[in-house]
């Protein structure tokens, strides 16, 4: 009795200390409101244009539900600021890319679980036609895998904004009117991550979200391992609301989703009816990315939901500059950057001729015979684009399908060692 005794408080504190999601948005913003007034006025001010440009929505039933000046499509470069204090926190390339490819399934529509969504819902889910890329160029302009890495002393970190500067041990933001800034570091307490609502200061505008519910593959914890708690945060960043309006059966100033009492945690069954606030028979849209549910329970955002993220980039409003970003372009400075340099074991995957044309070969340092593994290569966006089994332990790949760009290498079993190459 007493080794199942010790066994079970083993197990208590090798266990996630989160087993339900905690958004620290809301709180992050009322802090910050109450510093700095100016804060609220501002976003009063993106709410009153977002609403005004929802008014200019063509009518539904002639098929365009877009806002009227805005692209169908957008694409928002990204760069990831990873913060490390012990090198577990340090992810992978690949685990990155994951979260990147989860972002783009969500935000498109793509994801392969949207055929979980009720019949009754289904008609309202939809491609919000919002796409994500890691930057190519930096602030400075040079080349860059949108990637920036940091070993800090801090251990861990609160909704404070400290992991924004690096007089605090962090890493400023790269310019917000061109990048999406993401910092993944080890967050404290049960907050898996917050956001910045658009409108507030510059130099801290972008996401935090805590290194272990950073993507789908890598070292990622359940239930939050689908790359939802992102997807939930960059929601906000893009002027969303929780669906329950943060007060019972409050609203999100999106018209097309369901009155809530309250939010909805782990994965509950269809329908979710709670009482009081007149949702009707098919109660409470909790697949919904923007309600608390486990990341398997969450699958769509609505049309009313997409256009109000997209009135944010019509002219005027504070999105709009990043439709205008250097970031994705061509690299205008070319003096050298440092070396990219694998923290876990010192070794990178050698690509040459680098920048390529259209062959590369690929070679991996001593004790690592690549014979026989599936060598994987990735677009900035995280999409897997070819796949090759290596025949020899330098194996030679044929690049002349892919465009000019930057390109990320995975190799299968291994993420130790990561890879990169420019093509020209």
């Amino acid at each position: 009795m007493r080794t199942l005794f010790v066994c079970a408080l083993l197990l208590c504190f090798l266990t996630p200390v989160f087993a339900q999601r905690e958004c620290g948005t809301v709180n992050y913003l009322n802090k910050s409101s109450q510093h700095n007034p100016l804060i609220a006025e501002k976003q009063n001010q993106v709410d009153q244009l977002t609403a005004a440009f929802i008014k200019n929505i063509t009518q539904v039933m002639e098929g365009n539900d877009t806002i009227k000046g805005v692209a169908e499509s957008i694409t928002i470069p990204v760069v990831v600021h990873i913060l490390y204090n012990k090198n577990e926190e340090n992810i992978s390339d690949d685990q990155v890319f994951s979260q990147i490819e989860a972002l783009n399934n969500d935000f498109r529509k793509l994801n392969n679980d949207i055929a979980k969504v009720p019949s009754v819902f289904a008609s309202l889910a939809t491609d919000c036609g919002i796409n994500f890329v890691l930057a190519k160029v930096d602030p400075d302009g040079r080349a860059t895998t949108g990637i920036n890495r940091k070993k800090t002393s801090r251990g861990t970190w609160l909704d404070d904004d400290k992991m924004k500067f690096s007089s605090s041990g962090g890493t400023e933001a790269w310019d917000t009117r061109q990048y999406l800034n993401i910092w993944v570091c080890n967050l404290a307490s049960t907050i898996l991550g917050y956001a910045t609502f658009p409108g507030g200061p510059e130099n801290v505008d972008g996401v935090v979200i805590r290194w272990n519910v950073f993507g789908t593959r890598g070292k990622v914890w359940a239930p939050f391992d689908k790359g939802r708690t992102t997807t939930h945060e960059v929601g906000h960043w893009l002027n969303l609301k929780h669906t329950w309006g943060d007060i019972s059966c409050g609203d999100d100033d999106v018209h097309d989703t369901p009155k809530q009492r309250s939010y909805n945690r782990g994965c509950p069954s269809f329908p979710k009816i709670n009482a009081g606030c007149d949702n009707g028979s098919n109660g409470d849209m909790f697949m919904n990315f923007m309600d608390f549910t486990d990341d398997a329970c969450m699958q769509m955002f609505t049309t009313g939901q997409k256009n109000r993220m997209l009135a944010l980039f019509a002219q005027g409003n504070v999105r709009n500059s990043l439709l205008s970003s250097k970031a994705l372009g061509e690299p205008w400075n070319n003096t050298d950057t440092p070396a990219v340099v694998n923290t876990e074991n010192k070794q990178t995957l050698n690509v040459f001729p680098n920048p390529a044309d259209g062959f590369i070969t690929i070679s991996a340092g001593e004790g690592n015979d690549l014979s026989g593994k599936t060598i994987m290569i990735y677009s900035a966006t995280g999409r897997l684009l070819l796949s090759t089994v290596a025949s020899g332990n330098r194996p030679q790949i044929n690049t002349s399908s892919l465009q000019a760009g930057i390109y990320f290498i995975r190799v299968s079993g291994s993420q130790k060692l990561p890879g990169r190459f420019i093509k020209k």
